[in-house]
């Protein structure tokens, strides 16, 4: 009875094993338990993973772009870094075609909308706006900046453009509010309307809180650039991303069943009520897998049963068919007394992902301790969870997965040397802007 109650629930378990994952042209879905096959009486911690992953696209089609570039022309950008700032803002010009839209704003002590929104169809005259109006004097009314942007963006706002604000700063916003809870309020009306913002913050003085605080409410990307000569490299990879979308206000709805305990999302975050956790993501890009890891603990079943342990519906608007699409789910677990089969079906993947979210929360205490002035406690502790990392990617049987996770392993590395090695300041920037990649729940492909 027993050797027949295992080969039912390997029956039972297949779509379990490989979750479940729906296959169209552009976007694949997927949900999945790191184990999906526990031991009878002992539920323990258990991650659901939800993951959207987009296929490549032929980029002669690709959705218009509705951009504006924030720029920071204060007295600080004065030299190389307004220089750079202004070839970059070309560089974008050059990128875009007649089909999208850009805007240009720059803010001293006051904000001033360079181009105002329009279609790329006469570069010389915007390249030429550029040079005539980008020029570094006065204080920084970030604030007002960022607004003026939200606002050019929204003025040609629809739902088959990927709409998306560029902001460069070098340094501490300070005329008109200022706040990290001030500018992060922008940040979310920007993401309720589908716009973006990724914020790429120049040289060692700006407020790296702030920025990535910016960023990460509005679901965009953070970059520290220590070096304005590589502004341009950012702007091509930001461009990268851009012209790669193929959806946006994405909407994944997670139904535990009676008895599924939701304990917490790891990176990206969400909102939790009672039984339903509902995680929203701005948009998706051809070139990435953007996924949700929720912490749970399964409901008691008995040797041979099957359980439901969520119900998943996923909303989003499909760029590249211009139409929403909307599809559900089901993630199932089973029960076992036969710790092999258990061991067994594991789930790498999903296994991977989130040791790499739990050492990223550790990695925020050793941050902790260095803004205490414990360097030292704080490198061995990078140093601790760069070793719990280094143990699971000898485990790993995929060289995909042993290479995500020894993109992790160096990660630590380089916040560990930042702690000993960098001042403060750039520290602080190197350890955010890595923290802020961990967090993200992005796969590049």
């Amino acid at each position: 009875m027993k050797i027949i109650k295992i080969f039912a629930l390997l029956g039972l378990s297949v779509c379990s094993l490989f979750g479940h994952a729906q296959i169209n042209k552009q976007i694949q879905v997927r949900s999945e338990l790191s184990s999906p096959i526990i031991l009878e009486g002992t539920p323990e911690t258990n991650y659901l993973k939800v993951s959207l992953s987009g296929q490549n696209i032929d980029s002669k089609k690709r959705v218009p772009i509705n951009l504006a570039i924030v720029i920071d022309k204060s007295g600080s950008m004065s030299g190389q870094r307004i220089e750079k700032a202004r070839e970059a803002a070309i560089l974008a010009v050059n990128m875009l075609n007649k089909n999208d839209t850009l805007s240009i704003v720059a803010y001293d002590s006051e904000a001033k909308v360079i181009v105002p929104a329009t279609k790329v169809d006469n570069k010389l005259r915007i390249i030429g706006l550029i040079n005539e109006n980008i020029y570094a004097g006065g204080g920084t009314a970030l604030f007002a900046g960022l607004s003026k942007g939200i606002k050019q963006v929204e003025n040609q706002l629809t739902k088959d453009k990927v709409n998306r604000i560029i902001l460069l700063s070098d340094g501490q916003a300070n005329i008109g509010p200022s706040s990290v809870d001030e500018l992060s309020q922008l940040a979310i009306i920007a993401a309720k309307k589908n716009i973006a913002i990724t914020t790429l913050g120049i040289g060692s003085d700006y407020n790296e809180l702030l920025m990535s605080s910016i960023a990460s409410y509005s679901d965009g990307n953070h970059v520290f650039v220590n070096n304005s000569a590589d502004l341009e490299n950012v702007f091509v990879h930001e461009f990268t991303d851009l012209m790669s979308a193929i959806a946006q206000d994405v909407v994944i709805t997670i139904q535990l069943k009676n008895g599924v305990k939701p304990v917490r999302l790891l990176g990206r975050d969400g909102v939790i009520k009672d039984n339903q956790v509902t995680v929203r993501m701005n948009q998706l890009f051809s070139n990435q897998e953007k996924y949700v890891l929720l912490e749970v603990i399964p409901d008691e079943g008995k040797v041979g049963q099957s359980k439901t342990l969520a119900q998943i519906d996923l909303q989003y608007d499909n760029l590249l068919v211009n139409k929403p699409e909307h599809e559900t789910q089901s993630v199932n677990v089973s029960y076992t007394d036969n710790q092999k089969l258990v061991q067994d079906s594991i789930i790498q993947d999903v296994l991977a992902e989130s040791e790499i979210q739990k050492v990223t929360i550790a990695n925020d205490k050793a941050l902790e301790l260095y803004d205490q002035g414990n360097q030292q406690a704080a490198e061995k502790m990078l140093m601790d969870n760069k070793s719990r990392l280094e143990e699971l990617s000898g485990s790993m049987k995929s060289a995909a997965l042993k290479a995500r996770l020894d993109s992790q392993i160096e990660n630590n590395n380089i916040m560990a040397e930042a702690v000993l090695n960098e001042d403060e300041s750039v520290s602080r920037k190197i350890i955010t802007e890595k923290q802020f990649k961990s967090k993200s729940n992005v796969i590049k492909k």
